[in-house]
């Protein structure tokens, strides 16, 4: 049985997988390079609330939407593996939900949604409150959110080191890293689905 400690660690990781910070820096540089520093920040920090907001809303209620729609945890799990895959294929592909977006706060989006707190992190802090529960979800999103703000923040300079083509080869191999959660998480639900209906 792993620890408290390795089971918060494996789904921090997780969840900063699908978070991507590093690879969402250079876009969230790109949304606000017309800021000065001040205003940019105050976005970023905006945008940070709001995705917080949205991954705790569904750590603690997410459990309660599913059952009211009679969804049983196999389902969401082969569902949202399935959500996940098509997030890293994406990302794999160079596409961003963000890009199309125009004429609205760009801190709710899309640097809030769907950059940080997208469909790929609403499936993963569901996930992780089935299988270890609140208090790792909550910790890991406030982890990763630490993490994350840091890592937006000074994306300017992380950008400069990384060079395009780092940014580039980081974010698809956070997405590679994505899909093989992805399929995990479906053969985990089939798996449990195959053995309930055959106890």
């Amino acid at each position: 049985m792993p620890t408290l400690a390795e089971e918060l660690l494996r789904y921090s990781l997780m969840l900063f997988v699908v978070l991507d910070p590093p690879g969402n820096a250079p876009l969230f540089h790109y949304f606000t390079r017309g800021m000065d520093r001040s205003a940019r920040i105050r976005t970023i920090r905006t945008s940070m609330v709001v995705a917080t907001g949205i991954l705790i809303l569904f750590a603690t209620a997410g459990e309660a939407m599913l059952s009211y729609f009679g969804i049983t945890v196999n389902d969401f799990r082969i569902a949202g593996g399935v959500v996940l895959f098509i997030y890293a294929v994406t990302g794999l592909l160079g596409r961003s939900a963000a890009e199309e977006v125009r004429g609205e706060d760009i801190a709710v989006v899309p640097l809030a949604i769907p950059l940080l707190a997208g469909p790929g992190a609403i499936t993963a802090v569901v996930y992780i409150c089935y299988v270890a529960g609140l208090t790792t979800a909550l910790a890991a999103i406030g982890i990763n959110m630490v993490i994350a703000w840091l890592m937006l923040e000074n994306g300017d300079k992380l950008l400069s080191l990384l060079g395009r083509r780092g940014s580039v080869a980081l974010e698809k191999v956070m997405s590679i890293l994505l899909a093989a959660y992805a399929v995990a998480m479906v053969r985990e639900g089939v798996i449990a689905l195959i053995t309930s209906l055959h106890p």
